[in-house]
């Protein structure tokens, strides 16, 4: 009776730490979160070349030149927030703003003289810092795939209402 009894315990104990191991190893295979809303952001940044592009030429006075010169930064704000602002804090699309990323890759973009399309985006967690990722792509022309140039830079993640949003964005061309 008592050796029945102690199979029993036994076969519950080891039932319990399969189940305690499976659900580690499906912890581990789960992805995270702010990474993923951090390739979108990265992605959406860096593949909005011709959109920014028609967007600083709506937004430009009536004749004036059309490209980046001529641009209506609000009008580009708007645009921006429209397409990144539920993946953005308010003060990183304003800082994206000042820094002029969405100008950049344009310029870059007119320099090929085609769409700009990134390729290879990579994200590493950065080590000793709390949801902040370094990244790092090629940039390619849409038509051809030849390489335009290699970006990387950081994006740092935070949890505002509930959804993850970029808070802090660094883009070296």
């Amino acid at each position: 009776m008592k050796s029945e009894s102690f199979r029993k315990q036994a076969l519950c104990l080891v039932l319990f730490f399969a189940a305690v191991a499976a659900v580690f190893a499906l912890t581990r295979l789960r992805s995270d979160p702010a990474k993923k809303q951090a390739e979108f952001v990265v992605q959406q940044l860096l593949s909005c070349s011709s959109a920014v592009e028609q967007a600083v030429d709506a937004a430009a006075p009536a004749g004036s030149e059309p490209g980046l010169a001529a641009a209506d930064t609000d009008g580009l704000y708007a645009f921006l927030q429209a397409q990144l602002g539920d993946a953005m804090t308010a003060d990183c699309l304003d800082k994206v703003m000042a820094n002029r990323l969405p100008t950049r890759i344009t310029a870059l973009a007119g320099q090929s003289g085609d769409q700009l399309v990134p390729a290879d985006l990579t994200l590493k967690k950065r080590a000793g810092a709390e949801n902040c990722y370094d990244f790092s792509a090629a940039l390619l022309t849409a038509t051809d795939s030849t390489a335009a140039a290699q970006v990387s830079g950081t994006i740092t993640m935070v949890k505002e209402d509930g959804r993850w949003k970029a808070s802090a964005i660094t883009l070296n061309l």
